[in-house]
């Protein structure tokens, strides 16, 4: 591919051809162009190039400390065990639903998911999980599902709240233990 170099007026220059055309017996072929239009190039972008580094040497401290991610942005991206388990409760068997959703109720219902986990998760740290609760709110996540049968709606809310609750008392347990 050839990469023409651009003059002063943002047209493409033409590769200067003269060194060839004063033999007359010799063509100049597609390739010997190509090369002489990619050294042109290249020789007329070097300062160019050159200029760049300059600036971006002076300001490459402040652009490297720019892009580190400090302690608190760190601590909220990374997930916690608590949060990771319960996302695990939530998900579970809905693999083949999700996939079989239309692409626009997907996000919705993934960022309604995202939502649950995150208020199921609160109530967990806080140990005030109240079955009632989390049921009602994985009812109204899992409703985002059209034309989902009620009592299969119900069923999976309560079982999935089962085991939230039992992940609560877990947790319990353990803070007690330690």
């Amino acid at each position: 591919m050839t990469l023409p170099s651009q003059s002063s007026s943002g047209s493409p220059e033409k590769p200067d051809l003269a060194k060839f055309n004063s033999h007359p017996e010799h063509e100049v072929s597609g390739l010997e162009a190509d090369e002489l239009a990619f050294e042109q190039t290249v020789e007329t972008e070097k300062p160019i190039l050159e200029a760049e580094k300059e600036n971006a040497g002076s300001n490459s401290a402040a652009h490297i400390t720019s892009s580190i991610p400090t302690q608190a942005q760190v601590t909220a991206l990374e997930k916690d065990q608590v949060t990771i388990e319960v996302e695990q409760i939530l998900e579970k068997n809905l693999a083949d639903i999700y996939q079989s959703l239309p692409e626009d109720v997907k996000p919705v219902f993934k960022k309604k998911g995202e939502q649950t986990a995150l208020a199921i998760t609160e109530m967990v740290k806080r140990a005030a999980v109240k079955m009632n609760e989390v049921m009602q709110l994985v009812m109204d996540w899992l409703k985002i599902i059209p034309g989902v049968n009620r009592f299969y709606l119900e069923q999976e809310a309560k079982i999935k709240s089962d085991h939230i609750v039992a992940l609560s008392e877990q947790i319990k347990q353990d803070r007690l233990t330690k």
